[in-house]
């Protein structure tokens, strides 16, 4: 294991002192190793050298990049500050590595994608039933209103209900604008009292829409492109919006794709877990 003075430290007596004081730890963590070598083997599973070299080639260029601001020279005592060398880092990470590739490729193998799995992937990426629908809003707050109002006279002390029949009449007001011919994208940039949306022109991302209530989806789902819709009052205020595009994606026509993405994913830590228990209850395991 090392030579101290001219005299051989044998690795057998490393090796039943790091068994003595890491205890069950290191050897259950020996014996999950062994074991996923194992069904690596029986499944055809291999990693090569070449790609650990190549994962651990960069991510040294990720530290030095992100960590260290590009001082390559640096490097050396980064990995001094975790406790290692080059030498002991690289044999570390090629362990660490190479188990995290064979538990990915061994799970990837054997994954099954279940039909509501799949369904449910199709609809984050496509929109419920495959539709996904781009849509602009215009924002306004009865909070906002209130605010503008109390800097005069004649404003303060309104109700909620004083409030949000002028909130209605300033959303109608600013749809008859866009309906005669003024740009309601130009209009959200400078009336929406949202500002994150108001940065983006209105353009919720994400079908962000559809938490806008249940009237404001209704009516998303089902109006024509490039009008701007009646107002639509919610729990904060009202909303303007106008349907841009709506884009159609068959289920049929996506499945492989999806699947294949799906099975071909990093595996998560219950699965890796499930893995590891799943190896060990289909062993027998005896400690002399």
């Amino acid at each position: 294991m090392a030579i101290v003075d001219g005299e051989e430290v044998p690795r057998d007596a490393y090796l039943r002192w790091l068994g003595d004081v890491r205890g069950r730890q290191a050897r259950d963590e020996f014996v999950s190793m062994w074991l996923l070598e194992r069904e690596a083997r029986r499944l055809g599973v291999t990693v090569t050298n070449q790609e650990i070299d190549a994962a651990r080639v960069a991510l040294f260029d990720k530290w030095i990049r992100e960590r260290l601001r590009g001082d390559a020279g640096a490097l050396d005592a980064e990995l001094e500050r975790q406790g290692h060398d080059l030498e002991s880092f690289s044999n570390w990470f090629q362990w660490q590595k190479r188990r995290e590739l064979l538990s990915a490729r061994v799970l990837q193998q054997n994954r099954t994608i279940d039909e509501p799995a799949l369904r449910r992937r199709f609809e984050q990426r496509y929109g419920p039933g495959g539709v996904r629908t781009q849509v602009r809003v215009l924002v306004l707050t009865r909070a906002r209103l209130a605010q503008e109002l109390a800097r005069e006279p004649e404003g303060r002390g309104l109700g909620a209900a004083e409030l949000d029949r002028l909130l209605m009449q300033r959303a109608e007001a600013l749809r008859d604008r866009a309906l005669a011919g003024e740009k309601f994208e130009d209009l959200t940039r400078a009336q929406s009292n949202d500002l994150a949306v108001r940065k983006d022109g209105g353009v919720l991302a994400d079908e962000q829409w559809r938490l806008r209530g249940a009237a404001f989806v209704r009516g998303a789902e089902s109006a024509p492109l490039s009008v701007v819709q009646p107002p639509v009052a919610n729990s904060s205020g009202v909303d303007l919006y106008e349907v841009l595009s709506r884009e159609t994606t068959d289920f049929e026509a996506v499945r492989g794709v999806l699947a294949k993405e799906m099975a071909g994913e990093p595996p998560t830590l219950d699965e890796l877990s499930a893995l590891d228990e799943r190896l060990r209850a289909a062993a027998r395991i005896e400690y002399p």
